[in-house]
């Protein structure tokens, strides 16, 4: 089984020369979900980030095996995340054209009962190999989209909500949009990785959220494969909804440029190493303290992945009822409901790791605990 391979080109304007972020790589797990037991076997990659020198989009450099990455089922999410389901189905229902929904990756199928309870005439399709939803009154195919004919398309509208970041080759998905001349419409929700950049929100650049551009950006590479901005919405600097409709004009001459990555991308990462480095000062300085760092999900492995020893922590903590009691992949610490440590008479460390999810945290704060927010 490979377990990884190694772009070679760029996935957007396949420019061949990408330059390395770092000269020696790090090594990051494939997995950024919680295994029942330490015993579980766990793979790790190599870990760098490469700027293509043509567009000044960034991407990892080491691609994980999909089978691996995504083994595992979508599962109950928090108040921001619930909040933004039901905002993109209002955003995608308020277009009154649509008759068929093609949805990519599916996940628990929260949406897409928010959209059919909205719309329950639509005829609905998932693509997901791992949905794990409700059923009822959708069509279920059990696969990755790349796998799908384009037979298989007759829709007359695209929905991806934080899909797109996961494609490793998404000018391909885009060309496939563009050859399905069924498809009218495309509602893309994308994580905001522009404000997760500059907001140290560390679910960017990692084995599953694999690039980072702007939102011109992407407009723009909609337009390059017939698709045409209508409307956008920012959601809480967490998401950002785009609907594309198709346009017959097959002419674009928009430069595909990143025009600010090459100064927010480093001091991106300059600043999570200078967070480190506070954080290994804090706990020296309160060498007593039991550590532990919040939440148990993709935020903390990449700290982990990044240099911030985990001998150094105790636990993980969450709030996701099916993450208690299980160990962070890769690291194999058992992940603990903030709770515990809040009835707990010792005073602790809690290293905030979780980006906009992090007040949900400070909101039930105690004075025994002392955070390190950055």
């Amino acid at each position: 089984m490979n377990i990884y391979t190694e772009r070679r080109k760029c996935m957007f304007c396949y420019h061949e020369k990408l330059t390395p972020l770092w000269e020696k790589n790090f090594e990051i797990p494939l997995g950024c979900y919680v295994i029942p037991t330490p015993e579980t076997v766990c793979y790790s990659m190599p870990f760098n980030i490469l700027k293509c020198e043509g567009c000044k989009s960034y991407q990892t450099q080491y691609l994980g095996n999909v089978d691996i990455i995504y083994n595992y089922h979508a599962n109950s999410h928090g108040t921001i995340r619930s909040t933004m389901d039901e905002l993109f189905a209002a955003f995608i229902t308020s277009n009154t054209n649509i008759s068929n929904i093609m949805e990519i990756g599916g996940g628990n199928g929260g949406l897409s009962d928010i959209i059919l309870e909205k719309q329950p005439k639509l005829n609905y399709t998932i693509v997901d190999p791992t949905y794990s939803g409700h059923m009822n009154g959708k069509t279920i195919l059990r696969n990755y989209f790349e796998n799908i004919s384009t037979d298989d398309i007759q829709v007359d509208t695209i929905v991806m909500s934080h899909v797109f970041e996961h494609f490793y080759e998404p000018s391909k998905i885009l060309e496939k949009f563009n050859q399905c001349s069924s498809i009218r419409s495309i509602f893309l929700n994308l994580p905001d990785l522009e404000s997760y950049i500059q907001q140290d929100n560390y679910h960017v650049l990692n084995p599953e959220h694999i690039f980072y551009v702007e939102n011109q950006f992407i407009i723009k590479l909609f337009k390059k494969y017939g698709f045409t901005i209508k409307n956008i919405y920012y959601h809480q600097k967490h998401s950002v909804f785009f609907e594309f409709e198709r346009y017959l004009d097959n002419i674009c001459n928009d430069t595909l440029i990143n025009y600010k990555s090459e100064t927010d991308v480093p001091q991106f990462f300059e600043r999570i190493f200078d967070k480190i480095h506070n954080i290994y000062e804090i706990i020296e300085q309160n060498s007593d303290k039991k550590v532990y760092i919040w939440p148990c999900s993709m935020h903390t492995i990449y700290l982990l992945s990044l240099g911030l020893n985990p001998d150094k922590i105790t636990a993980v903590l969450d709030n996701a009822p099916h993450k208690i009691g299980q160990y962070l992949y890769g690291f194999k610490k058992i992940c603990i409901p903030f709770n515990t440590i809040l009835t707990s008479i010792e005073p602790c460390i809690v290293i905030l790791n979780g980006g906009c999810y992090n007040q949900e945290i400070i909101d039930k704060g105690s004075d025994k605990i002392l955070f390190i927010k950055g």
